[in-house]
């Protein structure tokens, strides 16, 4: 494995650990997925410089910027009880 984390590697974890449904009610925060990223194999075998280029707002440019999961980002949404919801990918859900 390359010890540098590229954008296909961010891909392949988002294929392994959620599921595109179409469903818009299915929602995930983009803190939500760095968080399980950070719980990763991969993660774990990064340098610590890796680990500062790949910080929370990196990880969510990239994830915007992915062809697979991009199209469903939105900065800001409210929810059915009227909250607010930050950096959310709609239409997907965990495994």
């Amino acid at each position: 494995m390359n010890d540098n984390l590229t954008t296909p590697d961010i891909n392949e974890f988002i294929n392994l650990t959620y599921e595109r449904t179409g469903d818009k009610k299915d929602r995930i925060q983009a803190k939500d997925i760095y968080d399980d990223f950070q719980q990763t194999e991969l993660w774990i075998l990064l340098k610590k410089t890796e680990k500062i280029m790949w910080n929370k707002k990196n990880f969510t440019n990239a994830l915007y910027q992915s062809m697979k999961i991009g199209l469903d980002f939105k900065q800001r949404i409210k929810t059915e009880n009227g909250a607010t919801m930050r950096s959310v990918f709609i239409n997907w859900r965990k495994k």
